[in-house]
Order: C-alpha cells, then structure tokens, then sequence
C-alpha cells in the first residue's frame, strides 16, 4: 500500500533526521533550558513556600494582636481595681506615709502625736489594736499605703548588653572586619586552595572573645548581686496580729503592726513605744558613741537600727523601709558603684587595646613585605626558600591578604579580664573562709595600694576574747612593717585612748610630749582646722580621741586630699559616710548595724583586727597573680607575632593560626589563672611597702625576665624549624610541613605550662619537693590542660589543622618545652629562694 509505505519504518532515525536540520545553538539552549527546569521548579516552591511562611506570619501576627489587646483591657481592668483600691486605701488610712516619718525626725514629734490623740489616736488613724495588733488581711493595702520594710538593690546588667558593650571595642570590630574581608575574599576565587580554615579561624576567633568577654562582664556583674544577696541576713522576729504572736521576716513588717521588744533585739523599723515596764535603748550602733537611755511617754520614738539594752516592751510600728531615718542615710550615700573601673582593669584594657594596634600594625607591614618579596622575586620565579611561585595571581593575593588575620588574631590578649575576674572569685572564696566577706570584687584588687587604716575601738580593743591581745599586736605590728599607718579614732577620752594605742602598739616608742601632740588629737580641736591645716596634720595623727562620726569623716578627707589610700572600719550607723567617702570601708559583722555594711565594701565577720591585715595580704596577692597572667600573656603574644611573622616572610604561610591561639587564650589562660589563683598569699608580701597606682605599664613589668622568656622561646621554635629535619626526613615534603608546624604548636603550649608552672610562690630552692607537691589542685589542673593538649594533637588535629605526631616527636617538644622551666630556675635562683622576713 502506498500509504502504508510512506510512513516512517523507524521513528527514532526519523527524530535524529529531524534533529540533525535545527541548529546546534537551538539544541544547546534548549538542553540550557531543561537543565533550569529542576531550579524553576524549585524556585517556585520556595516562593510558594515564601507565601505560606507569610499568611502564617500574618495570622500569628493578628493572633498576637488580639491577644496584646486582650491584655490591654484585663491590664486596664486590673488597674482599675488597684486605683479604686488605693483610693478606697486612702479612705481607710487617713494619713500620708511621710507624715508618720516626720514623726520619729523632729523635735516637734510629740506635738504632732497629741494632735493626732496620743498613741490610741494614730492607732485608730492605722487600724491598728495596741494590744492586739493588725488583723492581717489587709497586708497589701498596707504596702500600698506605706511601703515595704525592704530596700531593692539595683539590677544586674543583661547578657546581651554585655554581648553589644563587647561589639563596640576596637579589637572586635577589627576582627569582625577580618571575618568579612576573608568571606568576601574567599567568595571571590572559589577554590579550596584558598585555606578557607583562615575564615573558620577568624569566625571562631571573633565569636569566642567576644563572648567571652560579655560572660566575664556578665559574671562580675551578678556576682556583685550575688554577695549584696548573701550578706544580707534574713531576720526572723516576732509580731502581735489579731491577738496571736507570729514569726515573720523583717522584711514583712508593715505600718500598724505591733512588735514585742526583749533585751538584745534590734529594733525593725521606725516607731513608738506603747508601753514597757522598763525599756533602755542603746544608740551606739547608730552614733558610734556608748549612749544609752530610757523610753517614756516625754520620749517615746523608736528608730531602727538602736538595740535593746534593757527591759522589754512593745512598739507600733510607724515608718518602714524607705521612709525610715536609717534608709535616708543610705540614700544619701548611695553604695559604690559596683561598675568602677579599678585600676588593674584599666591597665589590663589598655594592654590588650595597645596590643591589638600593634598586632593591626605588625599585621599590615608583614603583608605588605611578603607583596614586595613575591614583587621582586618573580623575575627568578622562585622564592626566598627556593619553592616555585604559583601562577594563579588573583589567588596568590588572596592568600597574602589573609596572612594578616591570624597574625592580628594571636596578638590580642583577650582573656586577660577573664583571668582577672577567675582570680577575683576564687580569692573571694578564700577571704570569706578567712572571716572577711567581699560585696565589691574589685576591693579585693583596691585593698592592696593601701597605706593608711582608720580603725576603731571596737577592731582594735573590743574583740579581746575571741583573740588573744598579743595577735593584734602582731597584726599592728605587721601593718607598720608592710607600710601600712595604723590610726585609732574613738569616742574615749585622751587617756583612756592613748593607753589603748599605747598596748597595741599604735603608738610608737617615742612619747615625749612633743612628739605625742602631733599624733594625739582631740575630735572637737581637729573639726576646728580649716581645711588646709586639717590636711597639713592629718598625716602625723595616729589617734583621734573624743571624736564623733563626722570627725572620722573630716580626717578621711584629708588623708585623701594629701595623696593616701585609706580603709577605715566601722560599726555604727552614722560611720556608714566615712566608709562611703574611703577608698575601702571595712564593716564589722557581729557589732556592725545594716547600714554600715550596705555602703561597706569589706565585711569583717568575726570583727577582728587580725583579719584585716589578712585581707590587706590577699588584696597584694591579687595583685601579684593578675600581674603574672599579664606577664605570661605578653610573653605567648609577643613569641607567636614574632614566629608567625617571620614564617610568612620566609615560606609565605605561618605555623600558629587563630583556631591554636584561640585554645591557648581560653585554657593556658583560663584554667591557668584559676590554677594560680589556688595559691595562698604568700608571707613575704607584707614586707614590702604598699603598691603605688597610677604607675605605666613599664613600672608593673618585669622586662629583663619577659624578654629572655620570649627569646628563649623563640629559639625553640626556631630549632624545630630549621634543625628538626632529622626527625621529619620520612616524610613527604607537604606532610614534613604539617608535622614541623604541630611540633611548633606542641612546644608552644608545652612552654606556657612551664611558665604557668613556674610563676607559684617562692621556696623551690629550699624544697623542690614540696614545692612540686605542696598544691595538688595546682598540679591537676595543668595535668589537665596537658591532657587536652594531648587529645588535640592526637585525636582532634583536622579541627586545630595539625596532625598526629610519633613518641619521638612528642619527646622533642616535651623536652624544649619543659626545659624552659629549669632554664628560668638557674637564671633567677636568687628570685626563687625563701625570703627572711626577720
């Protein structure tokens, strides 16, 4: 059939016959074309996907909407409420709360009380039973009213404020920088030859210091609430309500209630007395001066703060928290600001700020000089070691650039301020296992420029049964060896004053009469100098008798004026301006009222001389180990800027990247501080004088030790990179790099170990032994830190970019390292032998 014979016998031929007549640009279009089908497709899900995600954000949105409305009204309803309830409040108690303070401050009080009837009369103004007391069920309209007994102390700062404060610092904006160059860079030539571990390195380096830095922030800051919180004593006292006595909290107290008083109590708010057989009030732990007296109907207010001397009685209460006379003076003082900077801070920012400058400069200069090398020796086509010049230019500029980040990296000191907080918490451990409990950290650091003490007689005299007489004299002694005047100010007379500092050796050897003018004072002859006369004799006064609190003050002011780092002691409620305005306020735990402690930096517990000059030993023993940390982390610094450097120069790469110095930074100087910080303060610190501030860095260094440290270091390294062919002979060249770069890394730690090891108290000449065993704490945690050194290099070297090494290589390192060590030992035996303090 001819029809039949005109058909295609086979198809496909027929198709390729087709195909052979379009054009081949057609034919790869459309290949083009179906080969961005799978992508179109996948774009238009994402896009439907795309609007899905948004009617759902838009639905949750008017959800939140009518629930924030929802809210809105019951809020409204809610407030509603509480007006009408503090307006029905108001009816009920028709009197102001700063009208019922007035009572107990002015002379006029009771005028003001017969006004209001007597004490039946403002009881029936309170709703308030004199026998029987509140009923109870009106204890929030009362905190409404009138307040609470409490005092809010100010709130600690938040992780992400920490974390946007730690943003703006000069070397993590520049390291945030870097991590963004190198992505830009890395993206620019996609190729795994650009070693995008220099931007993982980057990227771990500026996330880690950074958070770092905003958790030591963070942790200093609620370790300040922490102490306010654990200082503050959670006092249990009986009250009368609705005929029944009932246990409550201090800070429970609300005006109207009734509070039975017994000898020793301490009064729990401000009020009046509503009958006592025989009520005396001692005033002492409000003025600091021994006076106390009886409460009768011509006296009848009562002030928290006084004790109990003698008798019982009753109260109604009339003021609480607030509006009580007590917390007046605290407002007026304000504790210290828990966010001044202390002098070690600022010294420690200024390193790590002038570090990172010099690292960004070194950084600059180093690329800048291998650009010129590869410049000049392209004519010849190889380079200063003889390997051949890749031909990739683009690439070869990448790789330059990012030399420059590790180099800024491991030039930055950025845990110093951890190091500094973890020796701060560990020391105030171990000064409240001493009886003296820290509310600043930073006093810890303050205490140990300190060359003045101001002390009463209660932490001179008073404690003589806890403490033998013979110890404080010690201390005194102590204190005037360590540079540390010793100064008595009392409410005593002359005599009776200069006896006490007679005994305890206040005073010196010296009494003639000329020489005791100038160091006796009386408080009253002293308030009378004028200020310049004031400050021309402070120095000389040893012991200020017949003085009131406002004498104390006048002389801590003008020690001040005339350059001194005073601590001054205090018990009684009006010293709480003295240790305000000192450098360190040292309060006593047992005699000591609340507002003396609230504005004290120092609470000593057992109330105890002795224990201030321990404190004086842990606060230079602070300083001693802060000091150290800095000199190790300038010596790793400065060892691994000049390693780095001059690799780049020479090969074109460097043996010790950010991801290394990142776990150096955060172990060597984190758990190593916190090894350091186990050690007690040692005895010879109290010989020297006083630490002066203000000083330059160049005054805090020692620069003869740190720079023979570093170039010890520096040598090692060198020899490992240079003459440990030996070792590395069966390697290929690639993997001989590899493993010279890990054996540099290994030894560098392995050197800040020894370092670390070697910066614990002196004696070792005298008992090597115990000096090695004599703090086991100590040597756990750096077996620790060589332990995870050892897990790295073995087990984790793709993540640090170092390999695995042999015994022979671990030997090699162990020994440079560790020799470095006994190489400190012989060169400073005379720094290292026990001192005579005798």
């Amino acid at each position: 059939m001819s029809g039949s014979s005109g058909l295609p016998c086979n198809p496909s031929n027929d198709m390729e016959g087709g195909l052979k007549d379009v054009p081949v640009q057609r034919i790869t279009r459309w290949r083009q074309a179906r080969l961005f089908l799978p992508f179109l497709k996948a774009c238009r899900r994402f896009q439907y996907t795309l609007v899905l995600k948004r009617d759902q954000v838009e639905t949750e949105q008017a959800v939140r909407k009518f629930r924030a409305h929802a809210q809105a009204l019951r809020a409204a309803c809610i407030l509603k409420q509480g007006a009408d309830q503090v307006k029905g409040t108001g009816d009920r108690f028709p009197i102001e709360p700063e009208k019922l303070a007035s009572l107990t401050r002015t002379n006029s009080g009771v005028d003001v009380l017969k006004q209001y009837g007597g004490k039946e009369g403002l009881a029936v103004k309170l709703k308030t039973d004199l026998a029987k007391g509140i009923n109870g069920d009106d204890l929030l309209e009362r905190r409404i009213k009138f307040g609470s007994n409490v005092h809010l102390p100010r709130t600690a700062r938040r992780l992400w404020t920490c974390i946007w404060e730690a943003l703006h610092d000069f070397t993590r904006i520049v390291l945030v920088i870097s991590f963004v160059g190198s992505v830009v860079m890395g993206i620019l030539e996609e190729t795994k030859k650009l070693g995008w571990h220099d931007v993982f390195s980057v990227a771990i380096a500026a996330a880690l210091f950074i958070l770092v830095t905003a958790i030591s922030d963070y942790t200093q800051s609620h370790l300040f609430q922490h102490m306010i919180k654990e200082k503050k004593r959670n006092i249990q006292l009986k009250v009368t309500r609705g005929g029944r006595l009932e246990v409550v909290s201090i800070s429970d107290i609300v005006v109207g209630d009734v509070v039975p008083l017994q000898i020793g109590d301490e009064v729990p708010a401000d009020g009046i007395f509503i009958g006592a057989q025989s009520l005396k009030i001692d005033k002492s732990r409000i003025t600091g001066e021994l006076e106390i007296f009886y409460k009768d109907s011509t006296r009848p207010f009562l002030r928290s703060g006084w004790r109990v001397a003698d008798g019982s009685g009753t109260m109604l209460v009339t003021a609480v928290g607030k509006f009580t006379e007590s917390r007046n003076l605290m407002a007026s003082t304000n504790s210290k600001d828990a966010e001044k900077k202390t002098p070690l801070q600022v010294l420690l920012k200024e390193v790590a700020t002038f570090m990172g400058a010099v690292g960004f400069l070194v950084a600059i200069v180093v690329v800048y000089v291998v650009w010129l090398r590869d410049y000049f020796t392209a004519f010849t086509g190889e380079n200063l070691n003889g390997s051949p010049i890749p031909g990739d230019t683009l690439e070869e500029v990448i790789k330059i650039s990012l030399i420059a980040v590790p180099i800024f990296v491991v030039a930055i000191p950025e845990v110093l301020l951890l190091s500094y907080n973890l020796i701060l918490l560990s020391s105030m451990k171990k000064m409240k296992a001493d009886n003296a409990l820290v509310l600043r950290p930073g006093a810890c650091e303050t205490i140990a420029f300190c060359n003045n003490v101001l002390c009463d007689k209660i932490a001179i005299a008073t404690n003589e049964g806890a403490c033998e007489p013979g110890r404080i004299m010690e201390a005194v002694d102590l204190c005037q060896k360590a540079g540390i005047k010793v100064r008595m100010v009392t409410h005593e007379n002359l005599q009776t004053a200069k006896a006490i500092a007679e005994k305890y050796h206040i005073l010196g050897s010296d009494s003639s009469e000329d020489v005791l003018g100038e160091k006796l004072i009386e408080g009253k002859v002293f308030r009378e100098l004028s200020d310049s006369d004031r400050k021309r004799k402070a120095d000389n006064i040893l012991v200020m008798a017949e003085s009131s609190p406002q004498d104390k003050l006048l002389l801590v002011q003008a020690l001040r004026k005339g350059g001194k780092v005073v601590a001054v002691t205090g018990y009684a409620t009006d010293d709480a301006h003295a240790l305000h305005e000192a450098d360190i306020g040292l309060a006593m735990g047992i005699q000591g009222t609340e507002v003396v402690k609230e504005n004290s930096d120092i609470i000593i517990l057992d109330d105890n001389f002795a224990t201030i000059v321990e404190c004086f030993k842990w606060g230079r023993s602070v300083h001693e180990k802060v000091l150290k940390v800095m000199q190790q982390q300038l010596t790793a610094n400065v060892v691994a800027i000049i390693i780095n450097c001059m690799a780049a120069v020479y090969y074109g790469h460097i043996p010790l990247n950010a991801v290394q110095f990142v776990w150096v930074n955060l172990i060597i100087f984190g758990l190593g501080p916190l090894a350091l910080a186990t050690e007690p303060p040692a005895d010879h610190l109290m010989s020297r004088p006083p630490i002066e501030g203000g000083q330059p860095l160049i005054k805090y260094i020692p620069w003869k030790r740190l720079l023979i440290k570093v170039a010890y270091q520096i040598i090692a390294l060198l020899v490992i990179n240079f003459q440990a062919g030996s070792l590395l002979k069966i390697y290929t060249s690639d993997h001989a790099t590899k493993v010279k770069n890990t054996m540099i890394f290994n030894t560098f730690v392995v050197c800040q170990i020894s370092i670390e090891f070697g910066a614990r108290k002196t004696g070792i000449l005298d008992s090597p032994l115990n000096w090695v065993t004599s703090n086991s704490v100590f040597l756990g945690i750096l077996g620790i830190i060589l332990a995870i050194q050892f897990i790295i290099v073995e087990f984790l070297g793709k993540a640090f970019f170092i390999v695995r090494l042999d015994w022979k290589e671990w030997q090699f390192s162990l020994t440079l390292g560790i020799f470095e060590l006994f190489f400190a030992m012989l060169l400073f035996a005379k720094h290292l032998a026990p001192r005579d303090h005798h």
